[in-house]
């Protein structure tokens, strides 16, 4: 009896341990975005820096901002959660006057590719992205996988206009 009550003590204080080692060394979600946001700022895709980084606009510049095609729908199940949810927005860029010639002609040769990277993006998007109030980080996932699709980097800012989140 003596046996098998320090047999189930050392196993409790094997997981008990292991909790503890998992506690400390696995991140928290807020962890991962944090730092997902400070690799976005600092120019960074895949843990690599980007070649193309966006040019600061002088405040004198004359910028435009430009329609991004039609409005998006996006219907995705959550199996996780059993629950689908429908995102309805319709996009906008900011974008040099000077490079609007060359911004439109780009944009027509990419606008499938465009599209589903748009798709995608919000699709593997978390709840916490699609209710944060400003869509910050969306909006910084959209603006590098825009300039990269153009292949140089003409957009400055993302703008959503009737962005509507419904889950069910």
């Amino acid at each position: 009896m003596k046996a098998k009550v320090q047999i189930l003590a050392g196993i409790l204080v094997l997981v008990l341990l292991e909790c503890v080692v998992a506690y400390l060394i696995i991140p928290s979600p807020q962890d991962v975005i944090r730092a997902a946001e400070m690799q976005a700022q600092e120019g960074e895709s895949n843990g690599t820096p980007t070649n193309q980084e966006v040019v600061p606009l002088s405040p004198d510049e004359e910028t435009v901002e430009v329609d991004l095609g039609k409005p998006f729908g996006i219907t995705a199940y959550r199996p996780l959660s059993e629950s689908t949810m429908r995102i309805d927005f319709h996009l906008y860029a900011t974008i040099r006057a000077s490079d609007e010639a060359d911004f439109k002609a780009s944009m027509e040769k990419n606008e499938n590719r465009f599209r589903e990277q748009v798709i995608v993006t919000v699709r593997s998007s978390d709840d916490g992205e699609l209710t944060d109030p400003s869509l910050g980080l969306l909006k910084r996932k959209i603006l590098e996988k825009t300039n990269n699709i153009l292949g140089k980097p003409m957009v400055h800012s993302i703008v959503f206009s009737e962005f509507s989140f419904v889950e069910q």
